[in-house]
């Protein structure tokens, strides 16, 4: 299974999904690039190993949960009929008619944003057993999820809207929020976790979530750790201490040629994750739930509050100044005003 959720702001559509895949063969490796542990759940194996956002054409982008070649297929006829003039729901009612009915024991969800040049944009949410759901939502969630955090992901989302946030802000602030959940709770048992990641459409182009570097560590620094996360070529790259490895994701559908991942692109890429030139910084605690946002506005000057080397083999040197180091140490203050259960802080930089 998976997480996937998808939801409208303004002009732009909004999709994230989790890389946590089920299967039969036992996990490559141990652990996620988060730390999770790859663990059996109720017979299969779950383990950090899908990209389930798939960019179709300049303005439209899927992500999809369930069977995994069932949903390949689909996407498939999706692609190949799709035109710069063709809207969503007429794509699935094709689909549902084509290639229809479905098996019950392969089911199917496909959330699919779409926007062009005018500011129109879309969010349609295809199941293989319903067939188009009719609700016209702004806010869609598929997946397998506790009932806990499936409602607290809406209830971010009406907070952040009702205090207009800033369209170009919100993916990284949603996301940095989402990837903590994974954090504070054994989600492999519910078949999700991995890296969790993000994109939107907007104005007729897609964009992936910034490059990203996701500090973990404990109250008291004992535990520290850095995964970095860089989406290029529609492939998502995760370099992780906690693994010493780096992971690389794609989808055929969406990759823009054949024999891209050579040892070139390998190296390159790579490369660009170790230059320390990554605009976004995310530090999450792994006990007190505080979250705190670093956006580098200008990644080639030096920040005001964090430097960074990787020195490799899982080892890096990290500075942090005096005000971000108490924001990381800040407690969680119950307010008792129905707020949501984290802290989180967000610096320019």
């Amino acid at each position: 299974m998976t997480y996937c959720v998808g939801w409208k702001y303004r002009d732009a559509v909004f999709l994230l999904a989790d890389t946590a895949v089920t299967k039969n063969a036992h996990p490559s490796i141990t652990h996620s690039s988060f730390g999770q542990l790859h663990a059996e759940v109720r017979g299969e194996h779950v383990e950090e190993g899908l990209l389930k956002l798939v960019p179709l054409n300049s303005g439209t982008v899927a992500a999809f949960a369930g069977d995994v070649g069932l949903a390949t297929s689909c996407l498939e006829f999706i692609h190949a009929q799709m035109t710069a003039t063709t809207r969503p729901r007429y794509l699935f009612s094709a689909l549902t008619v084509s290639l229809g009915p479905f098996p019950e024991d392969r089911p199917v969800d496909i959330l699919l944003a779409f926007s062009d040049d005018a500011g129109h944009c879309e969010l349609v949410h295809w199941n293989s057993l319903q067939g188009l759901d009719p609700t016209e939502s702004d806010y869609y969630q598929i997946g397998s999820l506790t009932s806990y955090h499936a409602a607290l992901t809406p209830a971010l989302l009406s907070q952040f809207v009702s205090r207009n946030m800033d369209t170009e802000r919100m993916l990284s602030v949603v996301s940095a929020i989402v990837q903590s959940y994974g954090i504070h709770h054994d989600l492999i048992s519910m078949n999700v976790g991995g890296l969790v990641f993000g994109v939107q459409s907007r104005l007729g182009s897609v964009t992936w979530q910034a490059d990203t570097n996701y500090f973990l560590y404990s109250p008291n620094f004992s535990f520290r750790a850095i995964i970095t996360a860089i989406a290029r070529d529609n492939t998502l790259v995760v370099s992780s201490s906690i693994t010493d490895g780096t992971l690389v994701l794609g989808h055929s559908i969406s990759m823009p040629r054949e024999g891209l991942w050579t040892q070139d692109w390998l190296e390159k890429t790579k490369s660009e994750i170790d230059s320390g030139t990554t605009p976004l910084w995310v530090f999450i605690s792994t006990a007190g739930r505080v979250i705190t946002l670093i956006v580098r506005s200008d990644v080639y000057k030096d920040s005001r509050y964090v430097k960074f080397k990787n020195l490799g083999d899982g080892k890096f040197d990290i500075g942090l100044s005096p005000e971000l180091m108490a924001l990381l140490q800040r407690p969680l203050q119950d307010r008792n005003d129905g707020s949501l259960p984290f802290c989180l802080n967000v610096r320019n930089d």
